[in-house]
C-alpha cells in the first residue's frame, strides 16, 4: 500500500542529512539519488487488486483488467 507519511519522512530524512554540506552539486547529486530510492521502494509496495474483467474459455486470457490500486 502506498504510505504519503513514509515518503514523506524520507524525503525529510534525504534533505536534513545533506542542510550541512558545503559542495551544493555533490548533496544534490546523493538527494536526488536518495528521492529515486524512496519513490521506487514506495512504488514497490503498491498492492493491484483485480476486481473483473478476463475470460479464457478455451483460449488466451482477453478482455479488460479491472483493478483497483491501494
Amino acid at each position: 500500500m502506498l504510505n504519503e507519511s513514509r515518503l514523506k519522512n524520507k524525503i525529510r530524512d534525504a534533505f536534513n542529512e545533506e542542510k550541512e554540506e558545503q559542495d551544493a552539486s555533490a548533496a544534490m547529486d546523493r538527494i536526488a539519488t536518495k528521492l529515486a530510492q524512496a519513490i521506487v521502494e514506495e512504488i514497490k509496495q503498491v498492492s493491484i487488486i483485480y476486481s473483473a474483467g478476463l475470460t479464457a474459455p478455451n483460449g488466451p486470457v482477453a478482455g479488460t483488467f479491472n483493478y483497483t490500486i491501494s
